[in-house]
């Protein structure tokens, strides 16, 4: 049983795919979001909820931080008042939605 789990799990990890491999690679420990905040390089996600609050309605579902390039920006998926689930892209230096997918 435990020969049959290492190989699925080998298999798993030998067909995931390249995007989704670098997002684990590139993405920000808790601890180094919670510094980069404190140093002031990127903002704060309470803030980033606020402001996604007063024009979407809704709550948050998840988020992550993750370097692109060198360009620090969370992944936030969002639960809009009316019921619709929305992905943000945003630039966590500056706050600002670089991308929205969804509805």
């Amino acid at each position: 049983m435990k020969r049959l789990f290492a190989l699925c799990l080998a298999i798993g990890l030998a067909l995931t795919p390249p995007a989704m491999a670098q997002d684990w690679k590139n993405s920000w420990s808790p601890g180094q979001a919670r510094d980069s905040v404190r140093e002031g390089k990127t903002v704060p996600l309470s803030q980033i909820f606020r402001s996604l609050k007063r024009q979407y309605g809704g709550y948050q579902l998840g988020a992550d931080l993750f370097d692109r390039g060198g360009s620090p920006q969370y992944r936030i998926d969002w639960m809009t008042g009316d019921g619709r689930k929305v992905r943000f892209i945003v630039d966590a230096r500056t706050g600002r939605i670089l991308d929205r997918q969804g509805a």
